[in-house]
């Protein structure tokens, strides 16, 4: 779903529980749903070249989550959950 100009994402999202790449980059996304966090398979999430200003307490769930591209945001902080990301 890259470079699509999508502006948000539907909390459905949730659902895809085997989901493992998620290519999001490029869009006009300024926030994640919180469902987001329940995608426990996913190993790469390509959000960069987006409008993120922040991101979801639930982005510390993905803990199969190996790969996490961010740059290009508006992010000026982090949730304290991305920690337990390893």
């Amino acid at each position: 779903m890259w470079n699509n100009n999508l502006s948000s994402l539907p909390d459905s999202i949730g659902s895809l529980k085997s989901l493992k790449e998620l290519y999001l980059y490029n869009n006009k996304l300024s926030s994640l749903p919180e469902s987001i966090g329940s995608l426990t398979s996913l190993e790469k999430l390509y959000l960069h070249e987006n409008k993120l200003s922040s991101l979801p307490d639930s982005i510390g769930s993905l803990t199969s989550l190996t790969k996490l591209y961010l740059q290009n945001n508006k992010l000026t902080s982090l949730p304290e959950s991305i920690g337990s990301l390893t």
